[in-house]
């Protein structure tokens, strides 16, 4: 009899911890903050480290209507973690649709970028959002080490 999982939920919090002091405690400004994120139904993980040979765009992830070795089907995709593991080198990070539509961003030393669906406008004011085709990233050295975790349905 074959086996059926059960999609559970994942649960991602961001914590943010700043007390500005003053030298009159009760002037001191507390910013912290949490931010809880519930993702239903997810069944499908993928988390793995990714060594970079050199510095050229390295695609990471791909994305299709069908999901097959190395492509995460679209629409199922309800979060995706991109970390930087490097100690002293940025990682650029975007997604490219199938088009000419692209959006990166820098991600500092040991930090993460959190995508939370699979589309991108990639024009200066555009309003008309495409499925990604890829995920890339290009690394500021040689062997530089990254990490992905792909959350699904």
């Amino acid at each position: 009899m074959a086996t059926k999982l059960t999609g559970s939920a994942l649960t991602v919090t961001i914590t943010e911890s700043l007390n500005v002091a003053n030298s009159t405690a009760a002037d001191s400004l507390d910013f912290a903050q949490t931010t809880t994120m519930s993702f239903a139904n997810i069944v499908n993980v993928d988390k793995r480290i990714v060594k970079l040979a050199n510095t050229n765009v390295t695609t990471i992830a791909n994305f299709d209507t069908t999901e097959s070795a190395g492509t995460y089907k679209l629409g199922d995709v309800k979060y995706i973690r991109v970390t930087n593991l490097d100690s002293a080198q940025n990682l650029q990070v975007g997604f490219e649709d199938s088009g000419t539509d692209a959006a990166y961003t820098l991600v500092a030393p040991g930090c993460s970028v959190v995508y939370t669906t699979t589309v991108v406008e990639g024009t200066v004011g555009g309003s008309t959002f495409d499925n990604v085709a890829t995920l890339k990233v290009k690394a500021g050295h040689n062997n530089q080490n990254v990490e992905l975790f792909v959350a699904s349905e």
